[in-house]
């Protein structure tokens, strides 16, 4: 899916009411760059987000739905799926033990791990 940022931005820029001098002065740059951003394919996050400020409008959001779309496409989105389906967990775990009991739980958990390897 192709995202034409610069002309969404132009869509929300004309929603706003805002003159292109205004708009300009808003966003700290020169009449001319504003047209060049209606053309442009992509856009340095920080001048995205003082767009999105002087708009009121989170375009971000237009980045966030177009990952979700690619991602049903390719099947990414189903990573998260089999990665929350793994029988694995890691643990940290500080605890004080006697010695005596220490030797138990160690005991314990290489009997345990002979059973699942078997």
């Amino acid at each position: 899916m192709k995202l034409d940022i610069g002309e969404i931005i132009r869509q929300e820029f004309e929603k706003s009411g805002l003159s292109i001098s205004q708009f300009a002065r808003m966003i700290n740059k020169e009449r001319t760059v504003v047209y060049n951003l209606f053309k442009r394919q992509s856009i340095d996050t920080h001048l995205l987000y003082q767009i999105c400020m002087v708009l009121n409008v989170d375009l971000f959001r237009v980045f966030s739905e177009c990952l979700g779309e690619e991602n049903k496409v390719i099947g990414a989105d189903r990573v998260n799926e089999l990665q929350t389906t793994s029988s694995k967990r890691k643990v940290m775990l500080e605890v004080e033990l006697d010695d005596m009991e220490y030797d138990r739980i160690m005991q314990k958990m290489f009997e345990k791990k002979k059973d699942l390897s078997r």
